[in-house]
């Protein structure tokens, strides 16, 4: 397809899907047997760091994610959670977001997951729902996502009540700061914890309540559209094309409208696999060998690029100034060559064009915006990019991955 220059007079949104960096079940493919793949922390402790340290907007680890691969058919996984806890201390700017099942998880421990998320990073968290079809490649029956939406909907309600609440941890006795616990046994008994509400009303000198952690919906139908104009700050759409998301976006929009919120309310943002390589045939090589080795759907449903960091960087600032989408969350085919291309490739060129954002006090001789381009500020859920000072690898840490 051709491409053009990347210039765009609104800032794009651009985040990464890391889900399967996790671990993999054996299977028996077209090509013979695949070995089962173990999780690997320190790989995704490396993933995680480096796109914050490129100022990604979004870090998604869906609820596919798995932790061992034996796990896939547990229902109620919190696998994602977990590993996003872990790697939080990692993650400055990013928003970080575990993917959660909302039918498998009573609605108190998924909003003390998402919490926990939060408490740990040092940027915005989120809980991000799984959708009706995340088990196949076909878009969802009708009648399957309506039962979905409905019971995503009361799960959504519970979560956000439990969240108002704030009734998600243990409360600490003053004085000598240990927790309390809840607790009626045979043999003793534990005064419970104090009320939720007062805590997080007037504890620690009137303390405010951390913000909500992010709502991501994902949006491949019109069920989810409603679902996400409703109670989502992020909608992760599904769709062929930039012509077919645009439609999507603006139901999205006109949902939020519907249900009282305003429009700009939810950032509309179109999963995107990738190829990305130094020139356009090496990228439409591994594309071909993806499709014929591991991902034969790839394509089928949803948007694909095969090309440069800079071809991404044109679609991605065209399909934001034409209105079609909010940014693009991509989905790497190879996770170490993809996030690589982004960070040195991809958004400099968006830099460079004044559609994306800069790094206060650095990086303003390489990222110099195009004359009369605005840089705007991030999107609200975005605290500012601080000044970074890591050296070039980065710190980054495997510890907490380190189960005995």
């Amino acid at each position: 397809m051709p491409f053009s220059s990347p210039r765009a007079d609104r800032r794009a949104r651009l985040g990464v899907d890391l889900t399967a960096v996790g671990a993999r079940p054996g299977a028996h493919g077209a090509l013979g047997s695949v070995a089962a793949r173990p999780f690997d922390g320190e790989r995704l402790a490396r993933l995680v760091h480096r796109a914050d340290r490129g100022l990604l907007d979004l870090v998604a680890l869906g609820g596919g994610l798995l932790l061992h691969p034996g796990r896939g058919r547990v229902a109620g996984r919190l696998d994602a959670a977990v590993a996003a806890a872990r790697v939080a201390p990692l993650v400055r700017t990013a928003a970080l977001v575990a993917g959660v099942p909302h039918d498998g998880v009573e609605a108190g421990h998924l909003a003390g997951a998402v919490r926990g998320v939060q408490g740990a990073a040092g940027g915005p968290a989120g809980w991000q729902l799984t959708g009706p079809g995340d088990d196949r490649a076909d878009p969802a029956d009708p009648a399957d996502e309506r039962a979905w939406a409905r019971g995503a909907a009361a799960a959504v309600e519970a979560v956000l009540a439990a969240w108002d609440a704030g009734a998600l941890a243990p409360v600490r006795r003053a004085g000598d700061g240990r927790f309390r616990v809840d607790h009626d046994g045979v043999r003793f008994a534990v005064r419970g914890r104090s009320s939720a509400r007062a805590a997080a009303a007037g504890g620690a000198g009137g303390a405010s309540a951390p913000a909500r952690p992010l709502v991501v919906v994902p949006v491949a139908g019109p069920e989810a559209e409603a679902l996400a104009g409703r109670y989502a700050d992020v909608a992760r759409l599904t769709a062929p094309d930039l012509a077919a998301a645009a439609a999507a976006r603006a139901r999205v929009r006109a949902a939020a409208v519907a249900a009282g919120r305003p429009a700009d309310a939810v950032e509309v943002l179109l999963d995107v696999d990738v190829a990305l390589a130094d020139d356009r045939d090496a990228a439409l090589a591994r594309l071909d060998l993806v499709r014929s080795v591991d991902r034969p759907d790839l394509g089928v449903a949803g948007a694909v690029v095969a090309g440069t960091g800079a071809d991404l960087a044109t679609v991605l600032a065209d399909a934001v100034r034409d209105g079609a989408v909010d940014g693009f969350v991509v989905r790497p085919t190879s996770a170490e060559a993809d996030l690589a291309t982004l960070v040195e490739r991809t958004v400099p060129a968006l830099q460079q064009a004044g559609a994306f954002r800069l790094r206060p006090g650095e990086g303003d001789d390489d990222a110099t915006p195009a004359a009369g381009a605005p840089v705007t500020a991030g999107p609200s859920w975005l605290p500012p990019a601080p000044r970074w000072s890591a050296p070039a690898d980065g710190p980054w840490s495997a510890a907490p991955f380190a189960l005995t």
